[in-house]
């Protein structure tokens, strides 16, 4: 045999070995790939039969007393939605999201096809592609699934971001307007929106640890709304000076149908309504609070008398719809005309 047969012979065996690689490597992606979806699937099934709830009890029922539980089935959202067109791009693409670890965090969610009336469930924001559940240090080890560790959820602006941060759709981005205000340096959407809370992370825990609360408050908790804005009113010369300070860490009010409307009502001494004067602030007014934000309005009240009650109040309205018997009184001021001193 010449040296050039030999040569030949070499490369044709190395060719054989690297294209054996190649088929080995093929291979072994493909039953990952196969592990990974069955994974997947298996998380999917397990959040069906209730093995969320089973090992986490305590984070299952703040979650399924929160908005993102209710997400897809609120009957305000699905009201709304049916008035929009081509509302699975629009809209129901962050009521109903595929896993944000999959579709990338700060990226336009996806609409999944199964499962939609959980919402914003628990797979939502912290399944990945290899079907784990990530989550912040000191996460509680289970035995249903794997676990990762994933500095995301410690500082979770970016993660809040892909369906609270997309400008394309106004009405639910408030993290555009909280990154240019001061509170982001200090701050995040958690320190506002999931409080701390003591609890145990999982039937397999020993001892409770501080943990974030998956409630989410926000427009619907009364609580959080009375603490969004204070008032101060002066009185002077019959007008009416009301100072509002917005105390959000983003615009005010922070969706596109919430309306927040400033009520100066002159009060007669038998509390008989005398004159009340509105002003709105929406983003149809274009006239929201930015964060931290100080504003004064001034209101005409020169029919005011002696004994007279000025009353200033702050009051939100979830949408330009919401009867006036559940619309919530955010903050209140009052002030008595006494007589003047001679």
């Amino acid at each position: 045999m010449n040296l050039k047969t030999v040569r030949w012979s070499i490369i044709g065996i190395s060719f054989g070995l690297f294209g054996c690689v190649l088929i080995i490597l093929t291979v072994n992606r493909t039953l990952r790939a196969a592990d990974d979806a069955h994974r997947v699937e298996e998380a999917y099934q397990g959040f069906q039969d209730g093995k969320c709830q089973s090992c986490h009890p305590a984070i299952w029922r703040e979650w399924e007393d929160s908005m993102h539980a209710k997400a897809w089935t609120d009957e305000i959202y699905q009201a709304a939605a049916q008035q929009v067109p081509d509302r699975e791009t629009k809209c129901d693409q962050c009521h109903a999201p595929q896993p944000i670890l999959m579709t990338g965090i700060a990226e336009m969610p996806k609409l999944r096809n199964r499962q939609r009336e959980a919402g914003v469930s628990c797979l939502v924001c912290h399944l990945d592609a290899q079907g784990a559940m990530n989550g912040p240090p000191a996460s509680a080890e289970t035995y249903f699934h794997a676990n990762v560790t994933n500095p995301v959820y410690t500082e979770p602006t970016t993660l809040c971001a892909t369906c609270h941060g997309q400008q394309s759709v106004p009405e639910h981005d408030q993290v555009s307007s909280f990154l240019d205000s001061d509170f982001a340096e200090n701050a995040n959407c958690a320190t506002c929106h999931m409080p701390v809370v003591k609890r145990l992370q999982s039937t397999t825990s020993h001892q409770s640890i501080n943990g974030r609360k998956h409630t989410w408050r926000g427009s619907r908790s009364v609580a959080q709304l009375k603490r969004a804005a204070t008032l101060q009113l002066q009185y002077a010369d019959g007008k009416v000076n009301v100072k509002i300070r917005s105390r959000t860490g983003h615009i005010l009010p922070g969706g596109t149908l919430r309306t927040i409307v400033l009520e100066v009502t002159l009060l007669a001494p038998d509390s008989t309504e005398r004159q009340t004067q509105h002003t709105s602030i929406s983003a149809e007014n274009a006239n929201r609070l930015l964060p931290n934000e100080d504003r004064t309005y001034t209101f005409n009240t020169a029919s005011a008398k002696t004994g007279d009650t000025i009353r200033v109040r702050l009051i939100y309205q979830l949408t330009p719809d919401t009867p006036e018997a559940k619309r919530i009184l955010m903050a209140e001021k009052t002030h008595k005309l006494a007589p003047q001193a001679r």
